[in-house]
């Protein structure tokens, strides 16, 4: 989606995607990108069947996942509602297994370009890419096989089919991921916003990302901004009013830098997930509301 200022999608009104990458898995997402203002982010939420398994892997990019139903293993860790995972851009993590307790795996995500730069590739193009291998190859269990017999992680021999070079991966600057419980951490009422209470989950390095919750009583807003870095919004639960469209819950907002931003009316009480980050590296101030 090209953008022309703050912009907010429903879930509900986006298509199933399943590129067959890992197997057993759903998505809806909505691509946000915009070169120009270095914007280049996947925001929606995954669907995980009991057989999903996802290998040992890393990426070029920097990823925030938010378990809302049921519950994933990663490696001998297993993670549950309201656990919020940061994996850096580089650092490995996995395997990812669902967890059999009769509710479905489900997690909000934002895949993102990270501190290093290197582009994030839009979804539509990693589509594409999925599709010309499997004409001569196979994906399977997360790896793609070519028809020599060579095996590659698969999202690698996407990328490489998508830039035509050997994928380099930025150093991390965490050798894990971090697991954020945000069920242990309480709600702050805000000095200044009537209604509204913050989560600070976590703030890291100099260009973010920052991450918070919001909740927002019926009738109450945050207030329209001009934000300095980029901001993606998920709305986990309830319903907002945003540029004079109504949102339900699982709806996703993109806030550029920069640029001033309508307010977040919430019509019902309301939970939001905030990540913030400055594009390429660049500083970003702490807070975030």
């Amino acid at each position: 989606m090209n953008l022309h200022g703050a912009t907010g999608v429903r879930e509900a009104d986006l298509p199933w995607v399943d590129i067959g990458v890992r197997p057993g898995y759903n998505q809806r997402y909505q691509g946000f990108f915009d070169k120009s203002r270095r914007i280049a982010a996947r925001i929606g939420s995954l669907y995980a069947e009991p057989y999903y398994h996802s290998p040992r892997h890393r990426h070029t990019f920097q990823q925030v996942r938010y378990v809302l139903s049921g519950k994933m293993k990663y490696g001998s860790e297993v993670y549950g509602p309201g656990d919020c995972l940061y994996i850096p851009e580089g650092a490995y993590y996995g395997p990812v297994k669902p967890i059999g307790n009769g509710e479905q795996l489900h997690f909000a995500d934002i895949q993102f370009e990270g501190p290093s730069g290197i582009p994030y590739p839009e979804p539509e193009e990693v589509v594409d890419a999925q599709r010309r291998l499997a004409e001569t190859g196979t994906f399977e269990e997360g790896v793609y096989t070519f028809p020599n017999g060579r095996k590659r992680d698969a999202y690698e021999a996407i990328l490489e089919e998508l830039t035509g070079e050997r994928i380099e991966y930025p150093a991390p600057r965490l050798n894990s991921y971090v697991v954020l419980r945000s069920t242990g951490m309480p709600w702050r009422p805000h000095a200044d916003l009537p209604g509204v209470e913050a989560k600070d989950l976590a703030y890291f390095f100099e260009c973010g990302p920052n991450i918070k919750m919001a909740h927002i009583a019926a009738g109450e807003a945050l207030p329209g901004a001009m934000p300095e870095g980029h901001r993606a919004v998920f709305l986990l639960d309830g319903d907002l009013s945003f540029a004079g469209a109504d949102f339900d819950t699982l709806s996703y907002f993109i806030l550029p830098g920069g640029e001033d931003h309508p307010p977040l009316e919430a019509a019902t009480d309301a939970t939001l997930l905030i990540v913030g980050w400055g594009p390429n590296g660049e500083k970003v101030p702490f807070d975030l509301f």
